[in-house]
């Protein structure tokens, strides 16, 4: 039952943010992982700073992709696939980066790494968003 209802959760997001991926213009999209040193020392600047910023944007969707074992690869997958953005998130192997991507053509329009300053990440978002309007 428990399971059933993670499944129901995670079916009920998938739906929620696909319908907010028709807005979207980038998908930024975090590697990361637990076992990796680099992700663990700048997790709380992503969580606190870089996510924050882009909650409300009608612009920018991000997404963690969490390669640290099944279940959080599963659960990364699910949200990879609804944004759209899941067969670049296969070939992504390099941890602590962050992939700009157009969902439109599921291109990288722009790459950064998550021990950069916020405001530099933020540039290259407003960047990439330039590049496809």
């Amino acid at each position: 039952m428990k399971r059933t209802l993670k499944l129901i959760a995670l079916l009920l997001i998938i739906q929620i943010a696909g319908s907010a991926q028709n807005n979207k213009k980038v998908v930024v999209m975090i590697t990361r992982a637990n076992w990796c040193p680099t992700c663990r020392a700048n997790d709380n600047k992503i969580k606190t700073e870089l996510v924050p910023a882009y909650n409300t944007s009608k612009e920018v969707t991000i997404v963690i992709n969490d390669i640290t074992n099944g279940r959080t690869k599963l659960t990364s997958k699910l949200l990879l696939q609804a944004e759209g953005v899941l067969e670049i998130a296969k070939a992504e192997k390099i941890t602590g980066t962050i992939a700009i991507i157009n969902p439109a053509n599921g291109q990288i329009i722009g790459r950064e790494y998550v021990v950069n300053n916020v405001e530099v990440i933020k540039h290259s978002i407003r960047e990439a968003l330039l590049k496809i309007e």
